[in-house]
């Protein structure tokens, strides 16, 4: 199986929802890719990071223009859609950090809240957001794909789950700070070589503040731990092919999974 995707790589005006569907619409339309198994938007390209103000643009799930365009997205391009994510809440739940996941007809598949909320030098997402309660697969017709957002890349805990519950691919979906990017890269990669897999990553770029950048440089990398594409820092549309026949022929030659322990226990002299 060979999983074509679309990576949409931009830069979010802080807090105008309108205007960003109206960013990704454009970029999508002048890509020149018409065909593709997967569309993957960054992480809060609805609104841009800023943490204080999330509630003023809060939405409810079901009610919601990212919703609704997601599923306009997914209809027009005949494509299963990882909607990135945006301040959603559900049900009289607070505000979470949510990724909402369609197939081609714009159906829902699933949703995933942000599991790992980000803290770092007093920047604490976890003090306006809800916290998910669980990892997440989202089963398409592309595969099955485990789900993640930006700050979850830290915990390969997650990411060693999704690999023995047999996805086919890891996404990751980012506003990651610039001054991080080596560490970001170098973290894709050991998810991927770890866990034999391919990862996926689209980021926002540009920036959202004087004082505060995107990193951008979207890409993917495979099992291998290579970047087999990859976007600088230009709002753009990234094409990429995964082959699927061919990381499992890999896994079969090198069982690291198959290897793997199913406890590991230090005993203490």
């Amino acid at each position: 199986m060979k999983v074509k995707l679309l990576l949409v790589q931009l830069e979010a005006i802080a807090g105008d929802i309108d205007k960003n569907i109206l960013k990704v619409e454009h970029l999508l339309k002048n890509s020149g890719y018409t065909n593709s198994d997967i569309i993957v938007l960054p992480e809060l390209w609805t609104s841009g990071w800023d943490c204080p103000n999330f509630h003023k643009v809060s939405e409810e799930l079901t009610t919601s223009k990212t919703y609704k365009f997601l599923k306009q997205t997914a209809v027009k391009y005949n494509s299963n859609v990882i909607g990135g994510s945006a301040i959603l809440h559900k049900n009289g739940q607070k505000d979470r950090n949510t990724c909402i996941i369609l197939d081609r007809k714009g159906n829902i598949i699933t949703t995933y809240d942000k599991y790992h909320l980000f803290s770092h030098r007093g920047e604490a997402e976890g003090s306006y957001l809800e916290e998910g309660d669980t990892p997440v697969i989202a089963k398409t017709d592309a595969g099955k794909i485990g789900i993640s957002i930006c700050y979850d890349i830290r915990f390969p805990e997650m990411f060693r789950l999704y690999a023995f519950n047999g996805v086919d691919y890891i996404v990751n979906m980012a506003a990651w700070p610039k001054s991080f990017i080596d560490e970001y890269t170098t973290l894709s990669k050991a998810r991927a070589i770890e866990n034999q897999l391919y990862f996926v990553s689209s980021c926002l770029t540009g920036k959202i503040n004087e004082s505060f950048n995107f990193s951008g440089h979207s890409f993917v990398t495979d099992y291998k731990g290579r970047i087999v594409a990859k976007l600088a820092e230009e709002e753009k549309v990234l094409y990429a092919e995964l082959d699927i026949d061919e990381m499992n022929q890999y896994r079969k030659q090198m069982p690291i999974l198959k290897d793997t322990k199913p406890k590991y226990q230090i005993l203490e002299n």
